[in-house]
């Protein structure tokens, strides 16, 4: 027994102080085993000194101090910060708020819950009376008298020599317990089956019958109960992610996202359906079988204090490690998921630059971080499992013997020692299976707090509250407006400037001067960070986004069609419930001179397009559907971010032609672009340099001025047109 007292030494010195309290109670539970003199009194003293010295040799090559140091080494590695070069971020530790954050999306399904409880304690209750009933009928049918047939003299010697195992029964107990008939109510019945087993066969079958239903009802609604909260948890995280500002999208990227929306909530779909159910059955199951343990045999009962310590500081450590495992794999499988992502989105560009070798190093690298964690938990779980079969065989061998001493002093039966034995395998089961629930509840619990964090994040910008605009009456105005993207530096310093309602503005500039963060600020994607812009006298901060957002229709130089059809994507800006006929779809169509391409399709406006819509339509076949998206809305201002940059003259004078009309009939335009044809006919255009406004006016006021930015433009832009044409 010295090994294991150094056994429990070791693990002292490895855990946390609560479990460093619950190994010295059992390191003392062992000096007392080791302390008895005598187990029984039938034991040859050859057969033990033999025993003893294969237990010594067993200690001295395999479980010497130093043999256990080498078991713990890997252990000791895996907290170790050098062993990898790559280490994923940790999020966060876990915390009481994450089982609370489950408990409280499970309150509306407590009934549910509950029921599942009571057909659990109906189930299990009548299965694990069963044991019990099989001892008594294995004593009914049991006929020898051990204690008849010993003489006196050896009566007489047992009691002199017999000790209990750790010496707490006292002498009158046993000669009680030993003259005394048991006559409960589970002996009456099982003396009732030995006397009427095949007319008791039916009702057995009944109450099995009744045990299976109320197990499978549990089944089912543990599990689905498990499937709702998921779904409510999917459904909210969803929900919040779409509420967020650009912000939020600069600084967590989409392939992340996507991943803990199907990997971290699957995760917690698994822990909560069928690992939940598992576990509150392996709890529920474990008490019982303990309290039926001690009920059959209080003295085989103390033997489970020597396990008790060892259980629950493994339970304590094991949890530890695969939380913090578990919380790392999910940050390494986003990592995965968001070049995996990324890089198939991008799969053209891949294959232009036959970056293919490249990208799969990137993907292997990623994918060994993955084994890193995996190999590490996998250590960590082999170590406690191999310990859990030590202990468990120990403790059963250990059983075996000591019941046996036991049924030789009379203070037991067989059919007890079968009960028992039965109880105790079963325990043993369970308490295997709550380890398992225990890791994976821990792996649930560290995917939900990554999935609570996307759920409780507050964005920045709300998405709606505030004054409902109908129309724009007076104006854009930016008042000393400074913006800057999260992390980089100032694009604007002071930029102030006006854009009259009814009219077209154009906003022009150099490459990355900051003209598609005017469409950004406009549509409040994002917030100034200083000055203000005005909405007709109100300041956008005060205006719901929601409903200054309809009001408007935004095409940008890449515009983006769902995997859906040409109709499904023009009308996906019309608010819900509204009723959109086909002559108001052709018509917007028409404007955006896309309807005669429609319609040399075969389905027409029924024609499937792809994702980004980029199976069958061209960048300008793209740009003009996406240009009829918005004039569908009716909107009463138009951004137009290089929307014709793809068009070819023809085209882009047509569309031109519509915008005039629209202008004319009170639309607000603002147009972002270099194209003189463009920009030609705009009441009022403001030119951006370095952070604030340059020069402001019509086509003619800044082409008369000497030196001006926006001349230097037009006349580059006019060289390398006519340098293209000779």
């Amino acid at each position: 027994m010295k090994w294991l007292i150094l056994f429990g030494r070791r693990c002292i010195c490895d855990v946390p102080t609560s479990t460093s309290r619950l190994l010295n109670l059992g390191a003392t539970n062992l000096r007392l085993l080791s302390n008895t003199r005598h187990f029984s009194t039938k034991i040859s003293t050859n057969l033990l000194s033999k025993r003893n010295e294969t237990s010594d040799l067993f200690t001295t090559k395999f479980l010497s101090p130093q043999k256990l140091r080498l078991l713990f080494r890997p252990l000791r590695r895996n907290f170790s910060s050098g062993e990898s070069k790559r280490q994923p971020k940790l999020i966060k530790d876990l915390k009481i708020s994450d089982v609370r954050g489950i408990a409280v999306l499970a309150l509306p399904y407590k009934w549910r819950i509950i029921a599942g409880l009571v057909f659990l304690s109906i189930g299990s209750g009548l299965f694990l009376t069963l044991p019990r009933i099989l001892g008594k009928i294995i004593d009914e049918f049991d006929t020898s008298k051990p204690e008849d047939k010993k003489t006196e003299g050896e009566k007489e010697e047992k009691n002199k020599t017999e000790l209990n195992l750790f010496s707490i029964i006292p002498q009158n107990d046993i000669k009680k317990k030993e003259n005394e008939k048991e006559d409960d109510f589970l002996g009456r019945i099982a003396r009732y089956l030995r006397h009427n087993l095949l007319s008791f066969y039916p009702k057995i079958g009944i109450i099995l019958a009744i045990g299976a239903c109320a197990i499978g009802g549990r089944i089912y609604l543990m599990h689905t109960t498990s499937q709702l909260i998921v779904n409510d948890l999917r459904t909210n995280v969803f929900r919040n992610i779409l509420q967020q500002d650009m912000a939020f999208f600069d600084k967590n990227k989409v392939g992340e996202i996507v991943s803990r929306l199907s990997s971290d909530a699957y995760i917690v779909g698994n822990a909560l359906s069928t690992n939940l159910g598992d576990g509150i059955r392996s709890l529920f199951t474990s008490f019982v079988t303990a309290g039926m343990m001690v009920y059959t045999s209080p003295e085989l009962s103390l033997l489970g204090l020597i396990v008790i310590p060892f259980i629950a500081g493994t339970f304590l450590v094991y949890g530890k490690w695969i939380g913090y495992y578990a919380t790392q794999m999910q940050e390494a499988i986003a990592g995965t998921n968001e070049l995996a992502t990324e890089r198939l989105s991008n799969v053209k560009t891949v294959r232009v630059f036959v970056a293919e070798n490249k990208e799969l190093k990137a993907y292997r690298n990623k994918i060994s971080d993955i084994w890193e964690i995996s190999r590490k938990e996998g250590r960590a779980t082999a170590f406690i499992v191999g310990g859990y079969y030590i202990v468990g065989y120990g403790f059963l061998s250990s059983l075996l013997y000591y019941g046996s001493h036991l049924i030789s002093c009379g203070l037991l039966t067989y059919g007890d020692l079968s009960s028992f034995v039965i109880y105790a395998i079963l325990c043993s089961a369970n308490v295997s299976n709550i380890r398992t629930f225990y890791s994976e509840l821990m792996r649930g619990l560290g995917a939900s707090s990554r999935l609570f964090e996307l759920r409780d994040t507050k964005p920045k910008i709300p998405l709606s509250g505030g004054i409902c605009l109908t129309d724009l009456k007076e104006g854009i105005r930016f008042e000393s407006v400074a913006f800057s993207y999260p992390d980089r530096d100032p694009i604007f310093n002071d930029i102030t400037f006006k854009i009259p309602v009814g009219s077209t503005t154009a906003i022009v500039g150099s490459s990355g001067c900051g003209k598609s963060t005017i469409a950004h600020l406009l549509l409040r994607l994002y917030s100034p960070t200083q000055g203000r812009i005005l909405v007709d006298g109100q300041d956008m901060k005060n205006i719901d986004p929601s409903e200054w957002r309809k009001m408007c229709g935004v095409v940008s130089q890449e515009p983006v069609l769902f995997s859906a059809t040409i109709k499904e994507n023009i009308l996906y800006g019309v608010p819900e419930g509204k009723e959109v006929g086909d002559e108001e779809i052709e018509k917007a169509a028409k404007l955006s001179n896309s309807l005669e391409f429609i319609r040399s399709f075969p389905q027409g406006f029924d024609t499937m397009v792809g994702e980004h819509g980029s199976s069958m339509l061209s960048g300008g076949q793209r740009q003009r559907i996406a240009l009829a998206r918005a004039l569908i809305m009716k909107p009463r201002f138009i951004i137009l971010d290089e929307a014709t940059s793809a068009l070819d003259a023809t085209s882009e004078y047509l569309v031109r032609k519509s915008l005039e009309v629209l202008s004319k009939s009170g639309q607000t335009i603002l147009i972002i672009a270099h194209r003189l044809s463009t920009i030609k006919h705009a009441e009022q255009i403001v030119v951006l340099d370095k952070g604030s406004v340059a020069e402001m006016g019509c086509f003619d006021d800044l082409m008369n001025i000497k030196d001006g930015i926006f001349q230097k433009l037009v006349e580059k832009q006019t060289l390398d047109w006519k340098f293209d044409r000779f």
